[in-house]
């Protein structure tokens, strides 16, 4: 079933309105396994919409329409769709009665523009607006259906729920989706990794969805069984990149509270990042007992008691700089975890050896040192905020190791 959807309007098009109606509809058809292969948006000119109906004749089973159907002059979705469909308006005196009714309500007098509203297409079937004066319409004519409704979301909502939908009388398929949130990896790498690491079943769906955060994966298909295969096989392969919790700050806090645990945290590359995050939140103060930025080698040496050799021989930007960053500030403030950032976050100062990009993570308790090499994508700030993350993390995986699990 191929289905298109058709937003009328300039406002739509000037930017003064922003265009809800094709996600919504979008959304709800989702739950019947259909996906509409054209969404448009067009002003209000009856030559453009009548030619782009002509168009979606051609190429759609159904032709969703929302928007031009007021009172004003403006409104021409109807004689738009006659025309297309080579059908004659009908004045149908009962709309005018109903929109006559509902305006007495709110102590408004009928006027000759609402008559325009109860011109309808011959043959239409109506669609009751309960929540405003225009109604809808559904005309079924050469081999197409075509539903039209009121452009404002809070008429066209029910409308589409109530009406739309029992008529077309779909059946709901039973789609399982599972969905994964990637960071620190850039979206076709991300792909391109995925399909060629992992070996993606044909009757199962991948789609990427660019947030301003994360990159969201959704992995669809009707075989539940498959479905979460697929996804056990995709974080088993880029799992590190995975992060199942997008409130990390929230959590630490939390877990740290409630079982009396006390952080630490020595910074680099991410100057001081981590630290403002915590403590952005209030009440950090009841866990989180501050942190140094020792940008310098000097400072990683003088400060944090980085060995210097270290640093001579593997540079600061090391696994076993790491280590001794968080092992070391967690020794010096007496907490009971301490995190330890070095990276490059560019745009300067890489090399073949260590790009721009290539961060190491430590994260210390008193049993345990965890530490991360990372290879993160994107300019400075992004580098910068994703090593945090990392951070933060890796640092709940280890309370959760540890058995400092409690989210309450």
């Amino acid at each position: 079933m191929d289905v298109e959807i058709i937003s009328i309007g300039d406002e739509l098009l000037d930017g003064s309105v922003n265009e809800q109606n094709a996600n919504f509809i979008s959304k709800k058809l989702k739950k019947y396994n259909i996906t509409p292969h054209h969404i448009s948006i067009i002003g209000d000119e009856i030559f453009k919409i009548t030619n782009l109906l002509y168009t979606a004749k051609d190429r759609s089973d159904i032709i969703i329409i929302t928007g031009g159907l007021g009172p004003t002059g403006d409104d021409i979705t109807r004689n738009a769709v006659a025309k297309a469909f080579d059908l004659n308006l009908i004045y149908r005196e009962e709309i005018t009665k109903r929109i006559e009714k509902r305006l007495e309500e709110y102590h408004v007098k009928l006027t000759d523009n609402n008559n325009q509203q109860a011109m309808i297409p011959e043959g239409a079937q109506i669609l009751e607006n309960k929540n405003g004066t225009a109604p809808g319409f559904i005309i079924n004519k050469d081999e197409t259906v075509c539903i039209c409704m009121p452009g404002v979301p809070k008429e066209m909502k029910p409308m589409f729920k109530n009406q739309v939908l029992n008529y077309l009388n779909l059946k709901q398929v039973n789609i399982t989706q599972n969905e994964l949130y990637f960071k620190g990896i850039g979206e076709a790498q991300l792909e391109d990794t995925i399909y060629n690491s992992v070996d993606i079943p044909e009757d199962i769906h991948l789609s990427f969805v660019v947030k301003k955060s994360h990159i969201l994966v959704k992995i669809n298909g009707k075989d539940k069984k498959l479905v979460d295969n697929t996804t056990k096989k995709i974080k088993n392969k880029l799992g590190q990149n995975i992060f199942e919790d997008l409130n990390l700050i929230k959590t630490i806090y939390n877990m740290m509270k409630n079982n009396n645990l006390t952080l630490s945290t020595a910074e680099s590359c991410s100057g001081g990042l981590l630290g403002n995050r915590l403590t952005n939140l209030a009440g950090s103060s009841s866990y989180y007992l501050g942190g140094i930025i020792a940008y310098s080698n000097q400072l990683k040496i003088n400060v944090l008691n980085v060995d210097s050799n270290i640093i001579e021989t593997r540079g600061a930007v090391s696994k076993r700089v790491a280590s001794q960053m968080a092992e070391n500030i967690k020794t010096i403030t007496g907490s009971d975890y301490g995190i330890g950032i070095t990276g490059i976050a560019g745009p300067s100062g890489g090399t073949k050896e260590k790009p721009v990009g290539l961060v190491y993570i430590a994260v210390a308790n008193q049993n345990k040192t965890l530490v991360k090499k990372l290879n993160l994508k994107g300019k400075r700030k992004q580098i910068k905020y994703l090593s945090t993350e990392f951070a933060l993390k890796n640092l709940k995986f280890l309370l959760k190791e540890k058995g400092d699990n409690h989210e309450k």
